[in-house]
């Protein structure tokens, strides 16, 4: 059984993976002007951040000993995040095109 210590700090990590994709999936909207380029650089930088944020998490100490497997650590704390993070992007806010020029 999992402390809700343990939890918490899953949940922050959640929460923190969740944050990175919404951001770096908005930004490569944004800067990138295909939409090819913007799903590739999403799909490839975005794990490598995690990977990143997951060992330096990891070392502090949130979520240690959560999962059982490398499969449910790599669901719950990558694959749910990344498509979380995607789809608040895709669906809740406003397209690139609708936003104003930025001035220089």
């Amino acid at each position: 059984m999992v402390s809700a210590v343990t939890a918490a700090g899953v949940g922050v990590i959640v929460l923190v993976h969740t944050a990175i994709a919404a951001f770096c999936a908005r930004f490569f909207r944004i800067t990138l002007k295909t939409r090819w380029g913007s799903i590739l650089y999403t799909a490839l930088l975005v794990p490598l951040i995690y990977a990143v944020t997951t060992l330096v998490l990891g070392a502090i100490g949130l979520g240690a000993g959560a999962f059982d497997s490398a499969g449910q650590l790599i669901v719950f704390t990558w694959a749910f995040p990344f498509f979380l993070g995607w789809s608040i992007d895709l669906f809740w806010l406003p397209p690139p095109e609708q936003l104003e020029e930025l001035p220089e």
